[in-house]
């Protein structure tokens, strides 16, 4: 059995894949959901790149590959979409609405479902053996055609989980920034992938062209870059899920105010909070605060960072958390759900509400609800 060095290193790093996902499936520390989306994630693509670096050695191997599900390319999306969220939120579960997003994975299997109708076929007498040929054609024809909305779909699923990013890096600024940068970069990464894809998929499309690049690149461009992938996630993201998460130190700041400043500025934050509950507007902003109050945004800024320790978006949630308690002690859920009275109390996203509760009071919002509730 002789094996190409493009095959080996594409076969090396499928099985790689398959063992960096047994250990994180094991792994106890950190995530353990979304340990098991990227073990699933690598899983999936390792079982891809199997398909196509295994050295067809006996007939039986062929027909393995002819008849069983190797590429389930439309789970890769949804899978590395979930993973970004259950990384930067912690309360995050696979609901109903999740898992119907895994139904389209179905399109994956359409060419393995014509061979086994096919097969079907041949067991009643339906078709005949010199049929096989032409029911491999259509078998082949699919999987072309299915590239595109694979395609499709990872790269929505792309840009979906790079807003999501985008708007955690912007409004949740108690993020822990490694793993805004380490997420980043996996999306950016297989970005990248997509565009390299594109290029090998549009000749692909085209009858007169296909041959010709398959005959001359063969799948390679596309699987080459899959172990890559395969390696950094799998070794990056196991390492990602070992660190504790590291806490910024504050840059001594060359700038300074004079003391009856800061005392003014911290009067105009807590007269704003307190009694203006600026803190009920979602979109409450330092530029907000400064237009509220008469003072410099930057003094804002310099003032909670440097002489509270702590950021915009942590002072403003302090303010809408003890809100949130003093509300659930006037009316226990009398009127509202937990998710309606954190709506009232300025936030405008369950996820949020419940990640920043749960980092300020060590518990989610339901636990600390029955400790209240005699």
């Amino acid at each position: 059995m002789t094996i190409s060095p493009l095959d080996l290193l594409v076969l090396l790093g499928s099985l790689q894949g398959f063992i960096l996902a047994v250990v994180l499936v094991r792994l106890r520390e950190g995530n353990r959901l979304a340990n098991r989306l990227l073990a699933g994630l690598l899983g999936l693509m390792a079982l891809a790149s199997l398909g196509v670096s295994v050295p067809i050695t006996h007939r039986w191997v062929g027909l393995l590959l002819d008849f069983f599900p190797f590429y389930n390319i439309m789970l890769l999306g949804p899978l590395l979409y979930f993973y970004v969220k259950a990384v930067l939120d912690p309360a995050f579960r696979l609901g109903k609405s999740e898992w119907r997003q895994l139904v389209p994975v179905v399109l994956d299997w359409g060419a393995k479902l014509i061979g086994w109708t096919f097969l079907a076929g041949l067991l009643v007498g339906a078709v005949s053996k010199e049929q096989g040929p032409a029911w491999g054609h259509w078998m082949n024809q699919y999987e072309t055609y299915a590239d595109l909305p694979r395609w499709i779909s990872m790269t929505v699923y792309l840009l979906l989980s790079r807003q999501w990013l985008h708007r955690q890096a912007m409004n949740e600024r108690e993020t822990e920034p490694q793993n805004i940068r380490w997420l980043q970069g996996v999306v950016t990464l297989f970005l990248m992938f997509q565009g390299v894809w594109l290029l090998h998929l549009v000749p692909t499309l085209i009858p007169s062209m296909r041959s010709a690049v398959l005959s001359q690149f063969g799948w390679y461009p596309l699987y080459i870059p899959m172990a890559v992938l395969i390696y950094y996630l799998g070794l990056k993201g196991y390492v990602q899920t070992l660190s504790p998460a590291v806490s910024i130190a504050r840059k001594p700041s060359s700038t300074t105010l004079a003391e009856e400043t800061v005392q003014a500025v911290l009067h105009a934050l807590t007269k704003a909070m307190a009694e203006d509950k600026l803190y009920l507007d979602p979109e409450l902003t330092v530029q907000k605060v400064s237009q509220h109050t008469g003072q410099p945004a930057k003094s804002i800024s310099f003032v909670l960072n440097q002489h509270q320790q702590k950021s915009f978006n942590l002072f403003v949630n302090e303010y809408r958390i003890e809100a949130f308690k003093q509300r659930l002690y006037q009316d226990p859920l009398q009127q509202l759900t937990l998710t309606g009275l954190a709506f009232e109390c300025g936030y405008n996203s369950q996820a949020t509400f419940q990640r920043t509760f749960k980092q300020m009071t060590g518990l989610t919002p339901r636990a600390y609800l029955k400790r209240q509730t005699p």
